[in-house]
């Protein structure tokens, strides 16, 4: 499965989405590449930068279905970001990990960490499909956990918000839908960055 591409605007490979950034042009925002933007970045703070591609790997989920991961890495002067991206047949958003750590640690010892979260969180399920009413509900242990995300934009509204629980894309109707039955009850919602994991 590949990611929709576009050409970086410096080297001209292909850029797809999740492995490209877009930086402040003359006349407009240019999309870059991470290679060219992590080489620029540790010229500017000095620092040794080896891009290393990592392969993608490809991990099963509690129900035995694949999910297929793509890794893109963004330095931030002494900061580093790992991202393990969902590749999907529809291109459509999938489950996503990031973690960050210090540049002068090396991209290995990130991995372990981020591959660690990866396999800790294909190991739950939070919703499942209740096909005889055709609508999405909340697992026995009554606990969600996802990642907030957006669609499209509504000039009006504003980006759509968009959730994704399982590596699922869940509307907010649907997400409401999930949370009526349980009416009456009381809840805690805690959001906290995608690097922290909480139980």
């Amino acid at each position: 499965m590949e990611f929709e591409k576009d050409k970086c605007q410096w080297c001209g490979n292909d850029a797809p989405a999740y492995n490209s950034i877009y930086v402040p042009g003359e006349d407009k925002n240019l999309q870059i590449c991470l290679h060219c933007y992590n080489k620029e970045i540790s010229k500017a703070a000095g620092i040794e930068y080896e891009d290393i591609q990592l392969h993608p790997v490809v991990l099963k989920d509690l129900d035995g279905m694949d999910h297929e991961f793509r890794f893109s890495l963004r330095l931030m002067g002494g900061q580093q970001v790992l991202c393990a991206h969902e590749v999907k047949a529809d291109l459509s958003s999938g489950y996503e990990f990031k973690m960050i750590g210090e540049t002068k640690e090396g991209i290995f010892p990130l991995f372990s960490r981020l591959y660690e979260q990866m396999l800790k969180s294909l190991s739950r399920k939070h919703i499942s499909r209740n096909t005889e009413i055709d609508q999405w509900q909340i697992t026995g242990d009554d606990t969600v956990r996802g990642q907030i995300s957006s669609v499209g934009y509504d000039d009006a509204q504003g980006p759509n918000p968009l959730l994704i629980i399982d590596g699922k894309k869940i509307t907010w109707d649907e997400f409401a839908q999930m949370v009526l039955t349980y009416e009456g009850f009381n809840f805690k919602l805690q959001i906290f960055d995608q690097n922290d994991e909480k139980d």
